[in-house]
């Protein structure tokens, strides 16, 4: 019986091993940024530019809300949890997002998303009883919370402009409205508030101290009217606003607790007792943006590094584990499944990140002093699991397993810039069949475009003539096909691509093979953004008008072709992957699009409207072909998305087979998965007897799916099935069986 006991076990253990949610979406993004908080009883609640996290007040426990969860946008300005415990959320597209916490339920408002404002952003959410009031670009709306619906929107407040932006609204007798323009309060008695002349105004610049020019928020406090300015903290006294505290400090936030009033600036925490102002906390290195308190006085701060937590005078920030930043220029997968990002250049990168799949590791030069910059454009891995970085300014860098290769102008024989020799800008780093290394570099004041470094550590150069390329030819991204011939991209000057071969040999120039590719050749556009080789050895080409595909590298002009991809003419590609199964994602400024291995047929189109990617704008893919996983990079935040395509097995060794037992239910999606499989393996299921079931045809790669039902598409019987995979030429044979259970 024991060993029964054993057995279940290490079988479910390896389930859990292999099983794969193939469709799921998983969205990481930097949540540091943060831009509103709101606090219920047990949760701190925080609104950032990557989506929505919670905090319990008494552990470190996160929840995170993304679009991957059934938000609408992760791009969030504000946040309020209302009479019935519900989390509101408000966004810069202007939705208007309800997270129900106890049954995980999420309402996406759409009607001011949807409405024909050409400024929709949501910039504060006040709640006072059943309303909502809803702070926009346009005007202040109110929303029963009840039943999710609007019921009233003031566009005039009296006599400022209609259609002015509203920052905060707040309610005690009164309601009080901060535009871009001034302060609108209603008017004693007056209930048409949709009427201009139910409010009174309070111009900036007017009704203000000349210095005041902006206010964020507003609240009552010791039976006053407090409003946090630019320029300190101002009240309303016998309908005139009096200097307050903290004159001429900008104010972010304020929060009243209690009998103290705590105070956010932008680089300031305080407290005002009603007396004495206390400094609580102080930072050079951060902003604040927003300031809650708990009842027992546990202080909240949102800023651009979390969440500030103040408790028993001891102060700490926190946020959930993530990218350092949401910058994900340039990305790619060793073997082994982790994740390098580039993240920019011109002095706008922040050094280079590290995923494992669960943890993220962030090299900087201030972590890290021995490297030379943080402007890191591109990255590559090679067979080894070398990692391969073109910094912007500092050369070029390999990282091994923690280790620093650096190649600079002042430590390689790589010249830099014209200007400033120094400065040596390496626009694409890449390695051959054979293990040498490539570097592009962008603009070398020694017209040595291409710069090979040999297993040996040789150093070879090459410049271009017939065709020549020239000091105002600028390089950008590199390729090598698996004929080790080189394809650069000419972005700047004399545009277009351009290849070259040394054909083994870096010293004699006679035999190698080079040529220049421009709209005269067939390019559709001679703005080309990225460049790939597929698994037949083609050349996908993408532009600003769609993509080209050069079918014989060994003849590029001749079979140049416009004919592939048809459903991107006209887009602008910004980037393109090509997964284990020959399949084409390509990156646009419209969302990704997914190509079958014909380079033709249109299998998937994803953007931000009916997936959860963040937004159209695509900047970087890569993928991992060792666990079928497609990484995604946006401005707002790294998609994954878990596919099919997982690169095939070279040989059989055993097939993983599961959910086992395989319950099969009337009208639902039931399907099993079979896990282990040779490239484009057939695959029989036959009943215990031998009896023919049903062929079922693989996608291609390591893993192939069953729905349970016969050749007819009847689900079969409960009872035990025999699982037979083999390669084409049947020379190679698995077995597995499995039960089902039929419902």
């Amino acid at each position: 019986m024991k060993k029964n006991k054993v057995i279940v076990l290490l079988f479910a253990m390896i389930t859990q091993v292999y099983s794969q949610n193939i469709g799921e979406w998983h969205i990481y993004s930097d949540m540091k940024d943060v831009k509103a908080l709101s606090l219920s009883s047990s949760n701190v609640w925080a609104a950032t530019t990557g989506g929505a996290f919670s905090k319990t007040l008494n552990d470190t426990l996160f929840l995170v809300l993304n679009k991957a969860k059934g938000f609408n946008s992760q791009a969030l300005t504000s946040v309020a949890i209302d009479n019935q415990k519900k989390i509101w959320f408000g966004s810069q597209e202007g939705y208007i997002i309800v997270y129900d916490k106890a049954t995980e339920k999420v309402t996406n408002i759409l009607d001011i998303f949807k409405s024909d404002k050409s400024k929709k952003q949501i910039n504060n959410i006040f709640i006072s009883r059943d309303s909502a009031f809803i702070s926009t670009d346009f005007g202040l709306s109110l929303i029963n919370t009840n039943n999710l619906s609007f019921y009233d929107t003031f566009l005039k407040l009296g006599n400022f402009n209609s259609e002015s932006k509203i920052i905060s609204a707040y309610k005690s007798n009164l309601i009080y409205a901060i535009t871009e323009s001034g302060i609108a309060v209603q008017k004693q008695g007056a209930n048409n508030l949709s009427a201009p002349e139910s409010w009174n105004n309070y111009r900036f610049g007017q009704n203000f101290s000349i210095h005041i020019n902006s206010a964020s928020k507003i609240l009552s406090f010791n039976g006053n009217i407090i409003l946090a300015t630019n320029y300190g903290l101002y009240r309303l006294v016998n309908n005139a606003w009096q200097l307050f505290l903290l004159e001429g400090i900008e104010v972010v936030d304020i929060y009243n607790q209690g009998s103290s009033l705590f105070i956010a600036t932008k680089n300031k925490i305080y407290e005002f007792n009603g007396s004495t102002l206390n400094k609580l906390f102080e930072t050079t290195k951060f902003s604040f943006t927003s300031i809650t308190v708990s009842t027992d006085r546990i202080i909240y701060a949102g800023s651009s590094n979390g969440i500030l937590e103040i408790k028993n005078n001891v102060s700490k920030f926190f946020y959930p584990d993530g990218p350092p930043k949401n910058q994900f220029v340039n990305l790619a997968v060793n073997s082994s499944g982790k994740l390098f990002v580039a993240t920019g250049k011109n002095l706008l990168g922040v050094g280079f990140f590290e995923f494992d799949g669960s943890k993220w590791k962030h090299y900087n030069k201030e972590s890290y002093p021995q490297l030379p910059s943080n402007d890191y454009l591109r990255v590559s891995t090679d067979a080894t699991d070398k990692v391969y970085f073109a910094n912007w300014g500092r050369g070029a860098l390999i990282f091994d397993n923690g280790n620093f290769e650096i190649y600079t102008a002042e430590s390689s024989p790589m010249v830099g810039i014209p200007k400033d020799p120094t400065f040596l800008a390496i626009s694409d780093v890449r390695t051959d069949s054979k293990g040498n290394v490539w570097i592009a570099n962008h603009e070398p004041g020694n017209g040595k475009y291409l710069s090979v470094l040999t297993k040996e550590k040789q150093w070879y150069h090459f410049d271009f003539f017939n065709p020549t390329l020239n000091q105002f030819d600028l390089l950008d991204r590199l390729l090598i096909d698996q004929n080790n011939t080189k394809w650069f991209v000419v972005l700047y000057g004399n545009r277009g691509i351009y290849y070259f071969n040394e054909n083994n040999t870096f010293t004699n120039l006679t035999d190698d093979t080079k040529g220049f590719i421009t709209v005269a050749d067939g390019l559709i556009s001679d703005q080309v953004f990225a460049i790939e080789v597929d698994k037949r050895g083609y050349i996908w080409i993408g532009t600003s008008q769609g993509v080209n595909v050069i079918l014989d590298a060994t003849k590029p002009k001749s079979t140049l072709k416009s004919s592939y991809g048809l459903a991107l003419r006209n887009q602008t590609v910004n980037c393109i992957a090509i997964d284990p199964l020959d399949q084409k994602w390509i990156g646009t400024k419209q969302g990704v699009f997914v190509l079958g291995e014909d380079g033709i047929t249109l299998i998937n189109y994803y953007n931000s409207k009916n997936s959860p990617l963040p937004n159209d704008d695509i900047k970087s893919i890569a993928f991992d072909d060792k666990n079928g996983k497609v990484y995604i990079g946006t401005d707002n935040g790294l998609v994954m998305l878990q596919t099919s395509s997982i690169k095939p097995e070279e040989k059989f060794s055993e097939l993983f087979i599961y959910p086992s037992p395989f319950i099969v239910k009337q009208n639902e999606n039931n399907l099993v998965t079979i896990d282990g499989l040779l490239k484009k393996s057939d695959i029989k299921i036959l009943d215990i007897t031998g009896n023919l079931i049903k062929n079922v045809k693989s996608p291609g790669g390591r893993v192939a799916f069953w729905d349970g039902k016969d050749e007819l598409g009847n689900y079969v019987s409960s009872g035990v099935y025999v699982i037979v995979a083999y390669d084409q030429d049947a020379n190679n044979v698995a077995t597995s069986k499995i039960a089902v259970i039929k419902k």
